[in-house]
């Protein structure tokens, strides 16, 4: 039962923030042409790198996350986006300003910790691939000689 609890609590924090996030990086990447005039460097790569790598981690891995689908990777890249967001890109602002990337990142530490959990594609392939069952053989294997019973 507490497993249970445990698990749809996972896929409820993964599902709620990954719809949640791409409320912030689909209208970003629908002003792309935009976005980049204006994009803050915070890593010192470029506008345009910037706003891709920002767009890469709000779309695509909120939409990995979303599936359940390298969700370790995706949790860590969000995490790092955020945690850049609150201490370096918004440094030098009050608290209020850091406080939704600092619990967007707590949520995507979460996450990475966990992993998606057992509703994801990820745990399908783990299952898949390393959960095979052995064939039931139809001779029965004798026992070597001088073998305990």
């Amino acid at each position: 039962m507490r497993r249970t609890l445990a698990e749809n609590g996972v896929f409820l924090l993964r599902i709620s923030v990954s719809i949640l996030m791409l409320s912030h990086g689909i209208p970003k990447a629908l002003e792309y042409e935009t976005l980049v005039q204006s994009f803050p460097d915070p890593l010192n790569v470029g506008n345009e790198v910037s706003a891709m790598l920002i767009l890469f981690a709000e779309v695509g891995c909120s939409i990995l996350l979303l599936l359940g689908l390298f969700g370790r990777f995706a949790s860590a890249t969000l995490f790092i986006a955020m945690m850049v967001a609150a201490f370096v890109h918004h440094f030098g602002d009050p608290f209020a300003t850091r406080e939704l990337p600092m619990l967007y990142a707590a949520v995507y530490a979460c996450l990475t910790f966990t992993g998606p959990g057992s509703t994801s594609i990820d745990a399908w392939f783990k299952r898949l691939v390393f959960e095979k069952e052995e064939p039931a053989s139809a001779v029965p294997q004798q026992a070597e000689p001088g073998a305990p019973r």
